[in-house]
């Protein structure tokens, strides 16, 4: 034991103070004439005595007190020194197994090699020390192994579809080092092919990790790396489908982007393939580092008359050194070709111009379908338009449309879609009939007359009806619609199944959707005209009127990347009669899972890698999933960029470091302070000291 202060254990010469007062604190007797003197002189000896006794025992109390307050001021600390089998080393691995490392030079792939690296590098250090092994892609720790354990879990180190996951890695690590045993070193070994993402995860790290010791290594080839990959493909539409429409559904059209990721020219052939359907091969050029984009079409033969899905296959001929990212799974919906029939609503022509305009130039864009367009004014609105409409759109809300509420809802029970647009001035007695026979999905109350501004991107659930591949929400957000200000908007009482599409950025609703019967009823909180905002005035007003129109005129796809939900699309699904049943997919891995049903769709929380995703019964549909975009990038990390990234990330402490138990040392003292251990024990002697004083008393 040893004291920080210790001149304060000068303070313990106070105690000399109590041992004075008692020395001169003796007792004295007056003389008493009494007779019985033989008892008297008996009593007086055991008085004495007990008085001795406890004059005793309070000094010491007294004195201890005063000592221990001393020693108190002084700091004590407690020197422990460990045994040699208490300070064990201990080791962090993380071990790159993202898909980039499936590489393979014609040697040995870089998973081999890097196993290779890390069972040196575990037979070499300590053998008393204990492993914790993280496989970067993989989601698991392998913690507390010796290294025996620790070398047969390489064995079983496998790929993963997934990205590295850095982050989690590091965090795991830094709360490791902060909560260690001074006694215990921490060593750190990385082994990776650091790809640009994989190195760009490094360089967001913030805090600094400081441990003991820390390797890393760059596992590359020598020879200059050899891979190309599908990065994406988007179904560009349906050629020649006007001549063939009689017998035939057209050619489908594909873009498809193709990357050289090495530092060799890539001259390959690309085609597309189904089981059913096969494109003539496209010849590839690519320079390294070059990014293309090609055409690749498919003949689907004869026409039919139910929606058709195809899983598509878009691959590389030939091998390179990595063969899993040669292919990009893609399923194209194409829907049964008719004609949608839209009818415009409203109570001006004026008041219609922008949105005819807009359903105009997105009717010239289909190549597959056709959008008839009609335009009538409120007063002319009646069954025999209703009967003809697929979607019905409302400029403004008046008092025409209470007399038609029982005609509206079942033309949307019977599966159409009806839009209306909000209004500075709209009808209350029309919007409470329509509210009552829950057509409108909100009750509009107050129109807010103050500058709005919408959120750059639609909230996270988006269902089938509006919006299948998401790919027009993700148009409509790249017009940057949150940097449009709107004049003002309407605030609206909720039904409580009705689901809001967008927001604005203070909360507000913007566009909100229910379902009614198989049909569905959209409002959209701004006006069509000018009058509460300038959006349908706007270059964003066609991506807005295509967002807003849905399913039905476009052809669509469903491809998602390893890692992110996946959602399946049920086209034909009543979503009343959906409730409680039970939808099961296939996975990627063959597997067989439990779907969760979100409205009219599928959600799969893993998909099991990298391939297609199916519902098992009928009708069925699919998705593909691939690899993550830029994963496979194979362009070697600048072994400076490394080290300073490194740096950065780790702090070596050297000052802290210890002696390790295999060369038979002790590690490093440690002090633990007793500053509580004498505190306590001062408290419980004030208490104790009184009550045993007045105890003697007696």
């Amino acid at each position: 034991m040893s004291f920080v202060e210790w001149i304060f254990l000068l303070g313990g010469l106070a105690a000399a103070g109590p041992v004075i007062a008692h020395l001169l604190a003796k007792p004295r007797f007056r003389r008493l004439p009494f007779t019985m003197l033989r008892f008297l002189r008996a009593g007086q000896i055991e008085s004495q005595s007990r008085r001795k006794l406890r004059d005793l025992l309070i000094l010491l109390l007294r004195c201890a007190i005063i000592v221990l307050i001393a020693m108190l001021f002084a700091r004590p600390a407690l020197h422990i020194r460990p045994r040699p089998q208490e300070a064990r080393h201990i080791y962090y691995l993380g071990l790159d197994n993202s898909a980039s490392m499936a590489y393979s030079d014609g040697t040995e792939s870089y998973i081999d090699r890097l196993a290779t690296l890390a069972a040196n590098y575990i037979r070499n250090v300590d053998p008393d020390g204990l492993f914790n092994i993280r496989a970067l892609a993989s989601t698991d720790w392998v913690e507390g192994l010796s290294r025996e354990q620790a070398l047969a879990e390489l064995t079983r180190l496998r790929i993963e579809t997934r990205s590295a996951n850095v982050g989690d890695f590091l965090s795991t690590l830094g709360s490791a080092t902060r909560g260690k045993d001074p006694g215990d070193p921490i060593s750190v070994l990385v082994l990776s092919d650091f790809t640009p993402k994989t190195l760009d995860q490094f360089g967001h790290i913030d805090e600094s990790i400081t441990v003991d010791k820390i390797d890393y290594r760059s596992v590359v080839s020598e020879e200059p790396t050899n891979n190309a990959a599908v990065v994406n493909a988007q179904a560009a539409g349906i050629a020649d489908a006007e001549r063939h429409a009689s017998d035939r559904r057209g050619r489908l059209t594909l873009n498809v982007t193709a990357m050289n990721y090495g530092q060799v020219e890539q001259n390959r052939q690309l085609t597309a393939e189904s089981e059913s359907y096969e494109s003539a091969p496209v010849d590839v050029h690519l320079a390294p580092g070059q990014r293309g984009t090609y055409q690749v079409q498919v003949d689907l033969g004869a026409s039919g008359d139910e929606q058709l899905v195809v899983p598509m296959e878009l691959r590389l001929s030939a091998k390179d050194g990595l063969e899993m990212d040669d292919t990009f799974h893609v399923a194209v919906s194409i829907p049964q070709q008719k004609n949608t029939n839209i009818v415009l609503v409203g109570d001006t022509i004026e008041g219609m111009f922008l949105l005819r305009t807009a359903i105009d130039v997105l009717s010239g864009s289909s190549s597959y379908n056709t959008l008839r367009l009609r335009q009538v004014l409120i007063s002319e609105l009646d069954r025999s338009q209703l009967r003809w409409a697929d979607i019905v759109v409302c400029s403004a809300i008046v008092d025409r449309l209470a007399r038609l509420a029982l005609d509206i809802r079942s033309f949307v029970e019977s599966g159409g879609r009806i839009v209306f647009f909000a209004t500075d001035q709209f009808a209350p007695r029309a919007a409470n009939e329509l509210w009552r026979e829950d057509i409108l999905p909100v009750l509009p109350k107050k129109c807010v007359r103050e500058r709005a501004y919408l959120e750059p991107r639609p909230c996270d659930t988006q269902p089938y009806d509006v919006d299948l591949p998401r790919r027009a929400a993700k148009s409509l957000s790249n017009y940057r619609i949150d940097k449009i200000a709107l004049k003002g908007y309407v605030q609206c009482e909720q039904h409580g199944d009705t689901e809001v599409l967008w927001r604005f950025a203070g909360g507000a609703g913007f566009v909100y959707l229910r379902r009614l019967g198989s049909g569905t009823s959209v409002f959209v909180n701004t006006s069509a005209d000018d009058s509460l905002g300038p959006l349908t005035k706007s270059s964003a007003s066609v991506a807005l009127c295509r967002y807003l129109l849905g399913k039905a005129d476009r052809i669509s796809q469903h491809c998602f990347t390893c890692g992110e939900p996946v959602v399946l699309p049920l086209p034909h699904l009543d979503a009343s009669s959906a409730r409680g049943r039970k939808f099961w997919v296939e996975t990627c891995d063959g597997q067989k899972k439990r779907a969760v049903l979100l409205g009219s769709s599928l959600s799969i929380p893993d998909p099991g890698g990298i391939g297609w995703v199916r519902t098992i019964g009928k009708p069925a549909t699919c998705a593909g999933v691939n690899l993550p975009d830029g994963e496979t990038d194979m362009t070697k990390p600048n072994d400076g960029q490394i080290a300073n990234i490194m740096d950065r990330v780790f702090k070596v402490d050297v000052a802290n470091s210890v002696v390790s138990a295999r060369g038979g040392g002790f590690g490093k003292e440690r002090k633990k302070p007793l500053w509580k251990t004498f505190a306590w024990a001062i408290i419980i002697l004030l208490l104790v000291e009184p009550a045993a004083a007045n105890r003697l008393k007696r």
